[in-house]
């Protein structure tokens, strides 16, 4: 049995959320009650004379089995067992480990628990003295000793108390019809707070149905004028109307204000280990029996039908007319002549259709919101893109409440097209990755390092690093290309080599890094194709390239880094070996393999699976996995894939 350490400290910190909360502490005490196995609960306390002073002598009552004060004492609080654990498919117990019953450190000094033909004080220095032996019959009474305003505040207005017990007790009132809670001496009546509530019996479920399920089948659907304090959900009841099992309805979080409990007493069901359709661990129905298990879910599959379609469909509707008059009332509608709208019957049943659907773009928004959400569908009501339409309301009514809030923020910064652009730049960029993998992997001896693999590149040398401009693509000899650079890049009028490079450059990117020193950073690139292991022969080939350029006076600048990339699928044991030799620079996962003047000349060998993989696959895996981003179906040959790829730039 789990301990914890009794004291002062201690209880705030394990009682924080009770804090400044008086009728949630009250709460605690009545669901005590109801754990305790009472059914009538009495709230009475007396109020000051023509409002003048505070409400005193407060005490809560109960006809329970009593309060076990073997389980208190002054050193530590005793959790339950497990057995003993709150089942989150049942109602009750509502509390679990004991702690709530120093709730009342909030709103008085002190309490008097009268139980069993005993009685004990708690106190705040949680001091508890020899119980006293009384004669109180049956049951447990509670007196609040020593009461704080903000306790005798809360009880001022009987009204507001009876309106705040019905939130947190109308539905398990309406589920035990025989339990009751009286203030002062008067019940409280749960159907204040019903909206409407509908009856099903037997005759009315499916034909299917009715031949299979028992006689005495009632289903009982009550909608709450108020959110209550419990999730909507089914609670399914034996012939006696004891609570067997509940589970949610799965319209819970739809912002819709549509808050109901749906109450079935059958002798259909019975309880066993699962899951719930919310992932809540609790327990759901025996399906041992396959026959029975199949009428259960849809006896579920029926109820949840009528839910949607019979009772929240046309109450939505019904709402959408009163969300409608509000917008026009605010002056949040658009002035719909701007987007070239002059049809305005129609665009109110877009926006009704559109709460309908997805409520929760409306409700709870503020006037701004509201008034950017009318704004956008008149924009796309004036394109008369319906398929965009459909696809944005399925898209929207997916979001949290949390995310609409993201997104409307977001777009409080940006426009929706840059937001647009962005997740079409992130989208390309995947095809790009998957595109490669699937040229070197699954197209290896037919992909061309030219034809194939460099066409991609010269719209996409983002892989090599961000703000590079491509400045050359297999435009002929390297001499050529290095003339043209001092030229467009170093802006030398007139510009003279004192050499003469041979060789044919794939790529050269360049690009002007400010951050400190400046500095210009240029990238030769030499592609191989996939089928071609990286040996001697092709790094002699990117070396040469360097030397070449390091005997250019115009490319040995102060501020001039270059960076030779030779890439390929594969190479062999010499490339190792120049890996290991240059590990002492560093850089070693990368494939250095040469450095020198303090990194102003390098050269790396690479292999796509470490580019694809390691570098971009990591980067972009979070962003894909986040944005759900699928794959796109390739082509069935390299020329294909490169064509559609770039199709789509």
């Amino acid at each position: 049995m789990d301990q914890l350490e009794l004291n002062i400290q201690s209880l705030k910190t394990e009682l924080k959320q009770y804090k400044d909360k008086p009728y949630k502490c009250l709460f605690e005490y009545i669901w005590n009650s109801f754990d305790a196995g009472a059914s009538n609960i009495k709230l009475s306390y007396n109020t000051p004379n023509q409002g003048i002073g505070s409400v005193s002598n407060i005490k809560i009552s109960d006809n329970g089995n009593g309060w076990d004060f073997s389980n208190i004492n002054t050193k530590t609080f005793l959790s339950s067992t497990k057995s003993d654990a709150k089942e989150k498919n049942k109602s009750l117990p509502m509390g679990q480990f004991g702690r709530g019953r120093y709730a009342f450190i909030w709103i008085a000094e002190e309490i008097q628990i009268t139980s069993k033909n005993q009685r004990i004080t708690l106190k705040h220095n949680t001091e508890i003295d020899t119980p006293v032996q009384i004669e109180n019959g049956i049951g447990t009474e509670i007196s609040f000793i020593g009461a704080y305003s903000i306790l005798s505040d809360s009880l001022t207005s009987y009204e507001e108390l009876c309106n705040q017990l019905l939130t947190e007790f109308g539905w398990f009132l309406t589920q035990n019809q025989s339990y009751s809670i009286d203030v002062n001496g008067s019940p409280i009546q749960e159907n204040q707070i019903i909206k409407e509530e509908i009856k099903l019996v037997k005759d009315d479920f499916p034909e299917e149905l009715r031949e299979e399920i028992d006689n005495n089948i009632e289903v009982r659907i009550v909608l709450w004028s108020e959110k209550p304090r419990e999730f909507s959900k089914f609670y399914f009841l034996d012939n006696n109307g004891k609570e067997i099992y509940k589970e949610n309805t799965g319209l819970n979080k739809k912002n819709d204000n549509f808050w109901h409990s749906v109450y079935v007493t059958s002798s259909l069901f019975k309880i066993s280990e699962s899951k719930d359709d919310e992932n809540e661990e609790q327990k759901s129905f025996d399906f041992g029996d396959k026959k029975k298990s199949r009428l259960q879910r849809k006896v579920k599959d029926f109820l949840k039908s009528y839910l949607i379609n019979v009772i929240r469909k046309p109450y939505l509707t019904e709402q959408s007319e009163y969300l409608l008059q509000d917008l026009k009332a605010e002056n949040l509608i658009p002035e719909l002549s701007e987007f070239g709208i002059y049809d305005e019957e129609s665009y109110d049943d877009l926006i009704k259709a559109i709460y309908t659907i997805s409520p929760a773009l409306f409700s709870g928004k503020s006037d701004s919101e509201k008034k950017f959400i009318c704004a956008t569908f008149a924009g796309l009501l004036s394109n008369q893109d319906d398929i965009l339409i459909v696809k944005l309301l399925e898209q929207l009514q997916e979001l949290t409440a949390e995310e609409q809030k993201d997104l409307l923020d977001i777009l409080n910064r940006t426009s929706l097209s840059n937001v647009v652009k962005t997740i079409k730049e992130i989208d390309h960029r995947l095809d790009v990755i998957d595109t490669l993998k699937v040229l070197i992997s699954e197209h290896e001896k037919e992909t061309l390092e030219v034809k194939h693999i460099q066409k991609i590149l010269d719209d996409n040398f983002w892989l090599f690093g961000e703000q590079f401009r491509l400045f050359s693509s297999t435009e002929g000899a390297l001499k050529k290309v290095l003339l043209k650079y001092a030229k467009e890049v170093l802006e030398i009028e007139d510009p003279e080599l004192v050499g003469s490079p041979t060789g044919e450059v794939d790529l050269l990117l360049t690009k002007t890094e400010s951050i400190g020193e400046a500095k210009q950073l240029n990238v030769i690139i030499e592609l191989k194709r996939a089928s071609k292991k990286l040996g001697k022969t092709q790094y002699d080939q990117i070396e040469s390239y360097m030397e070449s350029i390091r005997k250019e006076p115009l490319c040995n600048g102060e501020n001039q880094y270059w960076e030779f990339y030779l890439i390929g699928k594969d190479y062999d044991s010499h490339i190792e070996d120049k890996i290991d030799s240059a590990k002492n620079h560093g850089q070693k996962d990368r494939g250095l393999c040469y450095n020198i003047k303090d990194g102003k000349f390098k050269i790396y060998v690479r292999k796509w699976s470490d580019i694809l993989e390691v570098e971009w696959g990591t980067k972009m895996k979070y962003l894909k996995e986040k944005l759900e981003i699928q794959s796109k179906q390739k082509k069935s040959t390299s020329d294909e894939i490169v064509n559609d790829i770039l199709s789509n730039e």
